[in-house]
């Protein structure tokens, strides 16, 4: 089964926006804590104390970065798809007025979404339906009533009109691969207080979505708009002077110990050991488990920002089959040799830079292969037609790699991890599934 090969260009630049589609984020959330702007808006007295409730309607025009040829008209239909459409409906809660988060966190929301974006070609890649956490707070008050705020989604689209195979029933090189994929966003947006129970958002919005190499191809989509909402206050009292205060925090080291596991595809390239002439990599028949363990010391500036190293061991079944093809076997049921233990492991360092925030945190890395050794040339049994023996295999472990973790909070130190990984910036890599604990 073919898949197509990006070019390195695109390929790289579609890789960047996967990994600091979130960065932006992380790196203001700080502002907003620090605050100390007052708002000076009379209280809302539909309910005293208590948890406060926000429901929030959104609407989002955007434009569909050709990233592919798929998406550029090389698709069943012969269409472009350039355009979509996206509408959300939102529910968020802030934790009651003198709570310990508020004290910390007063500006931040979280809660829960459900949306639906229909692309301008429907019949190419169908009509997703987004099931999602959220988070948000306030960036910067311009006045008592204006200011500037940032939310991020991370969750999973359903309903996506997978890619059909050729007449010879292979799949098209490009498109969508699955009907469930991960999705992710971000939105900027500036505030308007109209009422103390009413406030309009406006603000530039970036969507990703990737199936984490869970099935192929998985050339991923990628949406730039403009994200209107409006944001009803439901129930509980509004803070006139939401002020953090971190007066009681004392800076420190925590230590996270992660498990996570996943399953994913791979590739391979016949002409590595064999004299193959066709074009682009191959899919790899089933799927490979893949799965690791992080120990990540951190130390915590403030209740927000905490930064330190990490220790990435990572184990991948299907790492570097390419060098062990047996080229006698037809590439339509490929057979390959069992490759050691050695090549489908990798031990790795990485600075981790965590930003916390009631119920979520979200971490991200930026590391680089420490232990990933290359297929030997003796494990090299096969040569292209004129008897030569390649002499350099790159291993499919071996170099940069990137992180993004979210983790939910659950009980004490104990938290669900949810992340991806990426490779050089360029590469899906996989998603990190599992379970972590923080000692402090």
């Amino acid at each position: 089964m073919r898949f197509y090969d990006m070019t390195p260009r695109m390929n790289r630049l579609i890789g960047v926006m996967r990994f600091l589609i979130v960065l932006p984020s992380l790196l203001l959330a700080v502002f907003p804590l620090s605050a100390h702007t007052p708002m000076h808006m009379r209280p809302d007295t539909c309910r005293s104390g208590g948890i406060s409730g926000d429901l929030s309607v959104a609407a989002s025009p955007s434009w569909v970065l050709p990233s592919n040829t798929f998406l550029r008209g090389t698709n069943p239909e012969g269409k472009r798809v350039s355009a979509a459409f996206s509408g959300r409906l939102e529910y968020a809660m802030r934790f009651a007025p003198g709570s310990e988060q508020a004290r910390l966190y007063p500006h931040a929301w979280q809660g829960v979404g459900i949306g639906v974006t229909s692309f301008s070609k429907s019949g190419v890649l169908g009509s997703p339906v987004e099931l999602y956490v959220l988070q948000g707070s306030r960036i910067a008050s311009l006045s008592s009533r204006w200011s500037i705020g940032y939310e991020w989604n991370f969750g999973a689209s359903f309903g996506w009109k997978r890619v059909p195979p050729t007449d010879d029933g292979e799949r098209l090189p490009e498109g969508v691969g699955s009907s469930v994929n991960a999705y992710i966003g971000l939105a900027f947006m500036l505030e308007y207080q109209a009422t103390t129970r009413l406030t309009l958002r406006l603000g530039p919005e970036i969507a990703h979505y990737s199936n984490g190499n869970t099935s192929l191809p998985n050339p991923g989509v990628n949406r730039l708009g403009m994200r209107l909402s409006a944001t009803w206050r439901l129930h509980g009292n509004r803070v006139s002077d939401p002020v953090a205060d971190w007066s009681g925090f004392k800076p420190g080291m925590s230590y996270d110990v992660t498990f996570w596991g996943a399953w994913r595809k791979w590739g391979y390239t016949p002409a590595v050991n064999s004299p193959y002439t066709g074009s682009g990599i191959l899919e790899v028949p089933g799927d490979w488990a893949v799965g690791g363990i992080t120990f990540n010391p951190l130390y915590r500036f403030n209740p927000v920002v905490a930064v330190g190293p990490a220790l990435d061991l990572l184990y991948d079944d299907g790492a570097n089959l390419s060098a062990h093809y047996e080229p006698m076997s037809p590439v339509d049921a490929p057979k390959f040799y069992r490759q050691p233990l050695r090549e489908r492991v990798m031990g790795g360092l990485s600075l981790r830079v965590e930003i916390s925030m009631p119920v979520f945190s979200v971490n991200v890395g930026i590391g680089h292969s420490v232990f990933a050794p290359r297929p030997k040339r003796s494990d090299v049994k096969w040569v292209y037609g004129d008897g030569e023996v390649l002499s350099v295999i790159d291993s499919d472990l071996h170099g940069f790699y990137q992180t993004f973790n979210l983790k939910t909070r659950l009980w004490r130190g104990l938290y669900l991890n949810t992340g991806y990984r990426l490779v050089d910036f360029s590469k899906s890599g996989n998603l990190m599934l599992g379970l972590g604990y923080t000692w402090r």
